[in-house]
């Protein structure tokens, strides 16, 4: 028989003379890499035009605020009292199980500190939350995009006149976008880890906010934690032990809203709208009601 070529010496001389440049530098790539990780990000570079922007918007919100002493209707005859009632000791008059405990509350104590009257003190606490919106949107913008759209979504929402005009009348409008903006941050950080505690928080936290701010923010503190629920169960497939815990978190925080209800209107509920639809489905409130419901 023909013995068979050995071509082991031809192959390895083949594969040593195939790529003339040889092996590729792993120093150089991995110092590449450690370059452009080193590599300013969009805010650092533009740091000094966005902080001028901001003051720019604050100024301007500032001053428009100063320049509108003219209450609505709401305010006038509700909110502006309710704020001074709270800064004098008045609770009688500072909360009304048709609004959010907690509205009454940090607007009377802005009035009580500064000793700004009530269409001040709640044109000040919109303006606040209208800034203080911008954190949890930061977070979402740069969570679903990057720094670049976060940047310019943020600013999008300090230039948007409707948002804006709310601040002038010193409505809860801007409170409840703070919520829900918060709760969204939440959903948001459960979804990416669902194993940290931070977003659960988040979540209950912003939707008691929303609850003592607001009647109808119940519905949207509902569906965050049932979002919150429903991203748990996915994630672990289990019961959503977590969601749990952080919804009676939530009843606790909302549970001095919910007792003077009780004691006002005999429903343990977080405004009197609901006690109302609890009394046309034919529940009897569960203790004789200071307040006769329509």
């Amino acid at each position: 028989m023909t013995p068979r070529p050995d071509n082991t010496q031809s192959f390895i001389n083949s594969a040593g003379t195939s790529d003339p440049a040889g092996p590729p530098d792993v120093s150089r790539a991995a110092g590449e890499t450690a370059e452009s990780s080193r590599t300013p990000s969009f805010c650092r570079r533009n740091r000094n035009l966005i902080l001028f922007l901001l003051a720019l918007v604050a100024i301007s919100d500032i001053v428009m605020i100063w320049l509108f002493p003219f209450p609505g209707n709401d305010m006038a005859s509700r909110y502006a009292p309710m704020t001074e009632a709270f800064a004098a000791g008045d609770w009688q008059v500072a909360f009304h199980p048709r609004f959010g405990m907690l509205f009454s509350a940090l607007t009377g104590a802005i009035s009580w500190l500064t000793g700004l009257n009530g269409v001040r003190s709640c044109q000040v606490a919109a303006l606040f939350f209208f800034w203080l919106t911008v954190l949890p949107l930061w977070g979402i913008f740069r969570r679903l995009w990057d720094e670049r759209v976060a940047a310019a979504g943020c600013l999008l929402y300090l230039l948007s006149s409707f948002l804006t005009r709310y601040i002038y009348f010193g409505l809860r409008e801007n409170w409840k976008t703070f919520g829900v903006a918060a709760g969204v941050f939440g959903v948001m950080a459960v979804f990416y880890s669902p194993r940290q505690w931070r977003g659960y928080l988040t979540a209950a936290c912003g939707g008691a906010f929303l609850v003592a701010v607001r009647g109808d923010g119940a519905f949207y503190a509902m569906v965050i934690l049932l979002a919150v629920a429903c991203l748990e169960i996915g994630s672990f497939r289990r019961f959503p032990v977590r969601s749990v815990l952080c919804g009676l978190l939530l009843l606790v925080l909302i549970s001095p809203q919910l007792y003077y209800n009780f004691d006002k209107l005999g429903y343990p509920v977080p405004e009197c709208r609901h006690a109302q639809i609890l009394k046309r489905m034919g529940m009897p409130p569960l203790k004789t009601p200071e307040v006769e419901l329509p």
